[in-house]
């Protein structure tokens, strides 16, 4: 499943270009949430790391901090697996609470105006993983079946469901 959701990254970046105009229409929200046999503390180590991406979503290869280091404002570079590079800016970051949004700066997708959020809540005897989203897809005028509104909602979605469900297993077996 990952690597058909890394083949439709790479397609979905594709079919954008810098001709598409970037105008407003419809926000887009994705969610996508999980629950963990695991302590919320281990749960949120293992997601807040804004340095590491990868080692919860292996959907990308890699994460850089670009600046400011893991603190509100810092910026990343995360790389998908044989694919593209998108950088992103932590907008929050609240471990009491074991939430932190961020907003896309830029990305290969045909999507703009992305801000996310991933959630940790304790639920006594489990933990709830939330990653929800909204955003607007790019090309409005010249949607097609690969880059239209639920195309690219189905592939936020893909991505979440494999990270989420990547970070339960390693979560609830230690693999």
């Amino acid at each position: 499943m990952i690597k058909t959701l890394q083949a439709s990254l790479v397609a979905l970046a594709l079919t954008s270009t810098a001709a598409l105009a970037d105008t407003p229409w419809n926000t887009l929200n994705t969610y996508e949430g999980v629950s963990v046999n695991a302590p919320a503390a281990k749960v949120w180590a293992a997601v807040a790391n804004w340095g590491a991406l990868q080692t919860w979503c292996p959907v990308f290869e890699k994460t850089e901090i670009v600046s400011g280091g893991t603190a509100v404002g810092s910026v990343r570079a995360i790389t998908l697996k044989g694919g593209p590079t998108f950088t992103e800016e932590l907008l929050a970051n609240d471990p009491v609470a074991m939430t932190y949004k961020y907003k896309i700066i830029e990305s290969p997708l045909p999507i703009v105006e992305y801000v996310s959020s991933v959630r940790v809540f304790d639920m006594g005897n489990r933990t709830e993983i939330a990653w929800l989203s909204s955003y607007k897809r790019r090309a409005k005028d010249n949607a097609t079946a690969e880059n239209d509104d639920q195309a690219v909602m189905n592939l936020l979605g893909g991505v979440y469901r494999a990270c989420l469900g990547h970070t339960k297993t390693m979560l609830e077996t230690g693999k």
